[in-house]
């Protein structure tokens, strides 16, 4: 009898583990792909609804491309425009789009990207 119990304990436990990873990978897993800025972001001026104060963001709408060259069209918000020829790495999901960015040298970014970001 226990061995029933802990072999249903340690299938319900595999299952937990499993669920809650595929969980996370799902809502905040991501694809590197990397871009570089050329030009200024679109400045628009938002409103908080709860304070009703003013804000600036920039949006960005470019191609983006993996480390073997897939491009993607993406685009993403900051909260300021960001440095004309920076190289950035985005965390972008499937289902939220960009979900984080990073600057990063032009040495980290892998070969084929670069060679489609020069195009």
């Amino acid at each position: 009898m226990k061995k029933i119990f802990f072999g249903l304990a340690t299938v319900l436990l595999v299952i937990l583990i499993g669920s809650g990873y595929t969980w996370y990978k799902v809502n905040y897993g991501g694809t590197a792909y990397y871009v570089q800025i050329n030009k200024n972001g679109k400045e628009e001026e938002k409103i908080t609804s709860e304070s009703s104060a003013k804000y600036k963001q920039y949006a960005y709408d470019i191609d983006s491309y993996q480390k073997d060259g897939k491009v993607k069209r993406v685009d993403f918000n900051t909260d300021h425009n960001l440095r004309k020829e920076a190289y950035l790495k985005l965390k972008v999901n499937p289902t939220k789009g960009v979900i984080s960015w990073e600057e990063v040298k032009k040495s980290e970014v892998p070969k084929a990207a670069l060679e489609k970001l020069k195009e």
